[in-house]
């Protein structure tokens, strides 16, 4: 029925119709398309959501858990602030920065003195900066461009130094003048080296540091304070190194019982967090796996260690090897070793061994902090290149070929070969062929397809290191398991919200289906992957063909 234009709008406003909804916004053919673009704009917007946290994501992967990179640039110039102070510089790369930052911190006067000396007599920073010189003379062969090249042993161990120093200035602990004094001390220098080192790692794994006051003569203490952010549970930490001018080597020259002594003997107000570093040269895995072994073995046997007359304390205990700086012009993987024991902490081993799944689960638990620590040493092992938490692919390309993100529109062959407007949505990788393989879907035309494009070196580097959010949003791609805990996790990340009737379900047949009704759903959720990994572990003993639990199994 036509409206009058004087008639009282059937809104019920109030108004006459020609001064309300007469109007040609709200005729039927206009809401059509109107809905359609609000339903873009919803579409549009949790696309930007899901961006944004998978740039959070690659950030925290890249960065680790303390304070991000806080950084702008600004005509021409890279503004990076550390801690409360702010540096600028023509800076490109994370790394450049890295570069400078080091020579500020320990002091260019001193660097400069110890240069005019002969190498074989400089301090160790000066010899691996003579290194990192020599590589960068070898690589950089076009002025202004940003260049790479393998990781050896003297620019691994120098920038490591430098991301350590920045590190725990960013975080809020200032750069003691005893710190940097005993870092210029040939003497003192791997001590002070390494108590950087467990800093960073204690940094990036989430743990807020305090430093002790040095100055105080009065007591003994350990050289920090953390604290784990999520728990608040807080920690006293000690660090020991081997000393490199030591005759004897490996397990034995560190001197196991006598370093832990002294840790001990240190005054501590809270959980001991113990790190002793082997500081031996480490040719291969299996030597550092012998290594380990022989230094747990020590530790074992120490645990009626007596302090004062009185049983020594409880302590967790991190040995660790680092062994980049004896290799200084070698190319070499991993040169960072980790292992950690519970010392007079019985049940911190159920974490990997344990009578069932859960009562691991229940073991790690409880030790939630260290076992953050433990993957997080294991994971954040690269020093950022960029400034943002953006892939160095992107970052540093030249923009002709454009990354490759789900949810973008690109130009691309369609499925009869001409170039039409197409939306990615889905994406993997072929690593075998250095290929992607990518879904496009013409929203015009409702019709999909898939191609195949070759991918260069710095992508396929890139998607190795952070597969899950290489494609601009947060997807899980194919990963091994190494252990049943981890198949355990894989598990219950999937099924952790199943509804409670549909896990009974699945375990209809089980024999006893009544005890299982009358639990939680977060227990029937733990249950069912426990009993799901554990008939994985049978089928594989089973197969002669099948790896073995701990050899890894397939992922998502």
């Amino acid at each position: 029925m036509k409206i009058g234009r004087n008639a009282p709008c059937p809104c019920g406003s109030g108004k006459k119709f020609k001064k309300c909804h007469d109007n040609i916004r709200f005729e039927l053919p206009y809401l059509i398309p109107r809905t359609h673009i609000q339903k873009h704009f919803e579409e549009e917007g949790k696309r930007l959501l899901e961006e944004h946290q998978a740039r959070e994501i690659q950030r925290q992967a890249q960065q680790g858990l303390g304070r991000p990179i806080i950084s702008i640039k600004f005509k021409g110039y890279r503004f990076v602030a550390v801690g409360s102070s702010l540096h600028y510089g023509k800076w490109k790369t994370f790394e450049d920065f890295l570069g400078d930052y080091i020579k500020k911190t320990i002091g260019e006067v001193w660097g400069n003195a110890e240069l005019r000396k002969p190498l074989s007599e400089r301090h160790p920073i000066l010899r691996w900066y003579h290194h990192v010189c020599t590589f960068q003379r070898q690589h950089f062969t076009k002025p202004g461009e940003i260049f790479s090249g393998p990781m050896t042993g003297a620019v691994s161990a120098y920038y490591r130094l430098a991301y350590n120093l920045y590190l725990i200035a960013h975080n809020g602990a200032d750069i003691q003048t005893r710190l940097v004094a005993r870092l210029r001390s040939s003497e003192h220098f791997a001590g002070a080296f390494f108590e950087t080192q467990v800093a960073a790692w204690l940094i990036r794994a989430g743990f807020e540091l305090e430093f002790e006051n040095e100055s105080d003569r009065s007591t003994s203490h350990c050289e920090f304070l953390a604290t784990y952010g999520s728990s608040k549970k807080r920690f006293s930490v000690e660090a020991k190194s081997r000393n490199p001018g030591a005759n004897s080597q490996g397990a034995r020259g560190l001197n196991i019982g006598r370093q832990l002594r002294k840790a001990l003997q240190k005054k501590a107000d809270h959980t001991r967090l113990i790190f002793l570093d082997l500081n031996h040269p480490i040719a291969n895995e299996e030597q550092a796996k012998r290594l380990v072994d022989r230094a747990n073995y020590r530790l074992k046997n120490r645990e009626s260690l007596e302090i004062n007359g009185l049983p020594a304390p409880p302590a967790y205990v991190c040995l660790t090897n680092i062994s980049d700086h004896y290799f200084l012009e070698q190319v070499r993987g991993p040169n960072v070793l980790a292992a950690f024991y519970g010392f007079k902490i019985p049940d911190f081993f159920g974490i990997f061994q344990n009578r069932t799944l859960r009562d691991a689960l229940r073991a790690r638990e409880r030790h939630i902090e260290i076992y953050s620590l433990m993957q997080s040493i294991e994971k954040h092992i690269h020093i950022p290149s960029t400034f943002d938490g953006d892939l160095p692919s992107a970052a540093f390309s030249d923009g002709k070929i454009p990354r490759m993100q789900i949810g973008q529109i690109y130009l691309t062959p369609g499925a009869d070969g001409i170039d039409v407007p197409a939306r990615l949505t889905t994406a993997t990788v072929d690593k075998t062929n250095k290929q992607f393989i990518l879904a496009f879907h013409d929203e015009k035309t409702d019709r999909a397809w898939i191609t195949k494009d070759p991918m260069t070196e710095a992508e396929l580097e890139d998607y190795t290191k952070y597969p899950d959010t290489f494609f601009g949003s947060y997807h899980p791609q194919g990963r091994q398991t190494k252990t049943p805990m981890d198949l355990f996790d894989f598990m219950y990340e999937s099924y952790r919200n199943t509804p409670k009737e549909k896990l009974l379900e699945f375990m209809s047949n089980a024999a006893d289906i009544s005890q299982l009704k009358e639990l939680s759903q977060q227990e029937l959720s733990e249950i069912y992957c426990e009993r799901c990994v554990y008939s994985i572990m049978a089928q594989q003993k089973k197969s002669p063909t099948a790896e073995g639990a701990n050899d890894g199994v397939a992922g998502k």
